[in-house]
């Protein structure tokens, strides 16, 4: 295995046409530029540029459910997954993110205020687009190892109540402003703009799409939120996992 990754490592840095260099911070050009020409000029090119390998691996598609009976903590997990193809783009990437925001903020009003025994409801959202537009939504918690079929009934409402009516104005609102003060935050950081940096020339997108982050954040209604669910929540492609305690068999 070892061996093998040396040699990756060796076929890799053969081809310096393969790569892209990005540099952020507070640089000094002056004496950055014998470096590069030392460490970056040097490397051979061969010619070839690559392009994204699709290996088709991804979420399985349909139905899925599967109980696992494993451990002796006396509390259950659920992982409830949505996936499939995603249509790609700087916007519908800003209401996927509003769509996971408020259905986390319902999931925690719900679980919490509803039903007893449940922590750390949470809800996470994935979105590529290479080698091909994907996307995969999970909603997990953990609970006491009782009603485990009502609490599941009851995440799968709110998911149907946001496809049926969107979500309120008022969660829509939030996702809005935690999501610009982030944003705000973010953008003074070196870490920010390396992974996005990094994010647009890999995706082949544009690098002055962040200047339109505001103004397309505050265009997402709650609308556009109920849009995103029925598109992409449609339970045809899902997967229920919940894992329980061996004396609950």
């Amino acid at each position: 295995m070892l061996n093998k990754a040396y040699a990756i490592f060796k076929e890799r840095f053969a081809n310096e046409s393969g790569f892209t260099f990005v540099f952020v911070g507070s640089i000094d050009t002056v004496a950055i530029k014998p470096l590069l020409a030392k460490y970056l000029a040097s490397l051979p090119v061969a010619g070839k540029v690559e392009q994204p390998k699709d290996l088709n691996i991804n979420i399985p598609l349909g139905v899925i459910e599967r109980t696992v009976y494993k451990g002796t903590e006396p509390k259950a997990t659920v992982n409830l997954v949505f996936s499939g193809a995603f249509d790609y783009s700087f916007e519908n990437k800003l209401k996927m993110d509003a769509l996971k925001e408020t259905l986390q903020i319902r999931m925690l009003e719900r679980l919490h205020e509803d039903k007893s025994g449940v922590y750390s409801p949470g809800v996470r959202m994935s979105t590529v687009k290479l080698p091909q537009g994907r996307f995969s939504t999970t909603i997990t918690f953990g609970y006491a190892p009782q009603n485990v079929d009502k609490l599941i009934a009851s995440a799968l409402d709110e998911v149907e109540k946001i496809k049926t009516a969107g979500p309120p104005q008022v969660n829509v609102d939030k996702f809005r402003a935690e999501s610009q003060r982030t944003i705000e935050t973010s953008l003074k950081t070196n870490g920010f703009w390396l992974g996005y940096l990094s994010s647009q020339l890999q995706n082949q997108e544009k690098l002055n799409q962040i200047d339109d982050y505001t103004k397309q954040l505050n265009l997402i209604t709650p609308a556009d939120v109920k849009a995103m669910a029925n598109k992409y929540l449609t339970g045809k492609n899902y997967i229920k996992l919940v894992l329980l305690p061996e004396k609950a068999k």
